[in-house]
């Protein structure tokens, strides 16, 4: 029993030394930047892309700032400041030094020219500098040969990029890189309609191990199955599936029509069901298919699968579809308007809400406000106006002050809160209905036929109040 009790000791400290010795450390500057926050996140998996947050901090000072993550199979972790973000390929027990690039954190003028969060190495190698030369090459390589790569009959000009990529990377031996190249410069032969999805699958897909923890492979295999119902060249009947899709809640029917279509896919459970989430969440914003039955087919995939990968990204993809859909209770704030007044979304309940999300340097937000006044006149009082400022109130607010107008203007300087309603860029707007729960998120911008659409949701509003009397 002694010597059962000592192993079990010594075990107990070997896994206390493995586990910290699968510890990475990511280090920081912001320069000028103090009390930023920075948080430090992941893919729930690589094919939902559903992000969550691993840890949080602020830079101090002078812009600094560390974290040590528990390191997992998943090599990319995302780095995100304020709502900017960028990838960082890591590796066990490493450390990384970076240096924040300043204009990168700056916002500019147009929505279509926002700069990506980037950053130089103080520390210069592994994995993560390997992939961001084999990507400047690659970018490189597509930009110069976009034409020959898309009109030529041949394959050879993207096989003499693989030798080169080869003959540059020889000397490094890294399982995961070498995936991450070879299904990323794949995905030339696909894009460039070289390969169909058949020769694609059994070149790439049938008979190999799936690489659910690899965020190339997972690309190349949503870009050649996300259309795999509907393209015609999986031999899937159309109106058989939308029969299936919207009039049946059974998945075997599904997981047996893509099994009778193509013979190769007949022993394989596994490589059928991930097809299966990948068609299903493309078909999930397609018109003519039930998103409702879409998510009930994900939720029986999600509880019945014998694949626990399966089942994790089947939920990711339900959580992703769910967060701010028509009818999801809408995220709700207090905030300080222009006269330091405290105001709650509970504030408007009762009637149709517009919320702008606007930055306060942003001439795209101001020079849109003249087009928000109009929408809401059209709807003489039926349609509420909240201007939710990211930064200084005082320009904003002295622009509506000289030109009247009286919506109430919100300071939001709470990134998790902009992130909840999935703010990417500004200005970007929501509309929520009566009862304060979305009824769209994003919508399109004012003068993209705003009105039409915000009319379409009175209307249904409308209806549906009818019809629960």
């Amino acid at each position: 029993i002694l010597v059962m009790r000592i192993l079990v000791f010594i075990m107990s400290l070997m896994g206390g030394l493995l586990l910290q010795a699968q510890n990475v450390m990511i280090t920081g500057q912001l320069e000028n930047q103090p009390d930023k926050l920075i948080r430090i996140k992941s893919y729930a998996d690589c094919f939902s892309l559903l992000e969550k947050t691993l840890q949080s901090t602020f830079t101090d000072r002078n812009g600094y700032f560390t974290q040590e993550i528990e390191f997992s199979n998943n090599h990319l972790v995302l780095i995100a400041v304020d709502l900017k973000q960028t990838e960082l390929f890591v590796e066990s027990d490493e450390s990384y030094n970076l240096l924040f690039k300043e204009d990168s954190l700056q916002d500019v003028g147009s929505i279509f020219e926002q700069s990506p969060l980037s950053y130089d190495y103080v520390d210069y190698g592994g994995l993560n500098a390997r992939i961001h030369k084999f990507n400047v090459l690659y970018n490189t390589f597509l930009l110069d040969n976009f034409n020959t790569i898309y009109k030529s009959r041949s394959n050879s000009i993207i096989n003499a990029f693989r030798l080169d990529v080869d003959s540059i990377f020889h000397d490094y031996n890294n399982t995961y890189f070498n995936n991450y190249t070879k299904y990323k410069i794949a995905s030339l032969e696909f894009g460039s309609r070289r390969k169909k999805e058949n020769k694609m699958l059994e070149d790439y897909f049938l008979n190999t191990e799936i690489l659910y923890d690899n965020i190339e492979y997972a690309g190349l295999f949503k870009e050649t199955f996300d259309s795999y119902f509907t393209s015609g060249q999986s031999n899937i009947d159309y109106s058989e599936l939308l029969d299936i899709i919207n009039y049946s809640s059974n998945f075997k029917l599904i997981d047996k029509l893509i099994s009778e279509s193509n013979h190769l896919l007949a022993d394989d459970q596994r490589l059928r069901e991930l097809i299966a989430i990948v068609g299903l969440s493309k078909l999930f914003k397609t018109n003519g298919f039930d998103a409702n039955n879409i998510i009930k087919y994900l939720r029986q995939i999600e509880r019945n699968s014998s694949f626990s990968e399966h089942r994790e990204i089947a939920g990711n993809y339900i959580i992703k579809f769910e967060k701010l859909a028509y009818g999801s209770v809408a995220p709700d704030f207090t905030l300080l308007d222009l006269k330091a007044n405290s105001f709650s979304l509970s504030d408007v309940k009762g009637n149709f809400v517009l919320m702008g999300f606007l930055q306060s340097n942003n001439g795209i937000c101001i020079s849109q406000i003249p087009i928000i006044d109009e929408l809401r006149q059209m709807f003489n009082g039926k349609l509420q106006i909240l201007s939710l400022v990211n930064g200084d109130l005082t320009e904003i607010g002295k622009y509506m002050y000289e030109r009247d107008y009286e919506w109430p203007v919100l300071n939001v300087d709470d990134i998790l809160l902009l992130e909840a309603y999935d703010i990417k860029v500004f200005p970007t707007y929501v509309l929520l209905n009566p009862d304060g729960s979305i009824a769209m998120a994003p919508t399109p911008m004012p003068d993209e036929s705003l009105q039409i659409l915000i009319n379409g949701f009175m209307k249904r509003w409308e209806s549906s109040m009818q019809n629960d009397k």
